[in-house]
């Protein structure tokens, strides 16, 4: 709340500014606020967004760019043989390999799979014997 409040309180203060050195040489006070508010919202939104949109894209290529080369062992689909393939993840392009020993081309699926973290329970040995314990 408070990064919209102070915006739009400088816009204000600025359009009366306006208003008010344009009603010192005869002019109207309303009209001139109102055209020097809409113009000054009208420029901070454009500004933002292209400021927004070159933060965006510069930090999208900082983390390409920190991403290191995964080097993996691969079987392929086709002849079963075993490639070592280098690659750089991007969701923007299909990654892909040529067999070394069929050269057929095949692509490759990143899949991710999430799992739960278990803890082990405090559980107390149980006697079988008297001289065993599970």
């Amino acid at each position: 709340m408070k990064k919209y409040v102070k915006p739009f309180l400088v816009n204000v203060i600025l359009s009366s500014l306006f208003g008010l050195i344009n009603s010192l040489y005869q002019g109207n006070f309303l009209y001139t606020f109102c055209i020097s508010f809409l113009i000054q919202f009208i420029l901070y939104y454009i500004t933002s967004n292209v400021v927004l949109g070159i933060f965006r894209e510069k930090t999208k290529q900082l983390e390409l760019s920190k991403l290191e080369n995964l080097s993996t062992i691969l079987d392929c689909a086709y002849c079963s043989q075993k490639n070592i393939m280098t690659f750089i993840p991007d969701q923007n392009e299909k990654t892909q390999f040529i067999c070394e020993s069929c050269n057929k081309e095949n692509t490759v699926i990143i899949q991710f799979t999430v799992a739960r973290t278990t803890e082990t329970l405090p559980i107390n040995s149980l006697l079988v014997n008297e001289n065993k314990t599970i």
